[in-house]
């Protein structure tokens, strides 16, 4: 489960509210397949104004939203 399906859990918050809480300050706001694949796991690699948009909609920073296990997999190991 990552940090933002969480998130979205304990506030009982579906990714359809998130969405429509982002779409009142956003001009674009973030696409409901996104906020899914980045609960799923399946989009690592998002843009920081997506991150932005979520943290500002939640109320977060974006370290409650991230987690550096997502990325290891990235890195070389030494």
């Amino acid at each position: 489960m990552s940090k933002l399906q969480k998130i979205l859990k304990e506030r009982r918050i579906s990714q359809t509210e998130l969405v429509e809480m982002t779409k009142q300050f956003c001009v674009v706001p973030v696409p409901r397949y996104t906020i899914n694949k980045i609960c799923k796991g399946n989009r690592l690699n998002y843009s920081i104004v997506t991150l932005m948009k979520i943290c500002r909609a939640l109320e977060v920073t974006p370290n409650e939203i991230l987690s550096k296990n997502d990325y290891d997999h990235l890195f070389k190991k030494f």
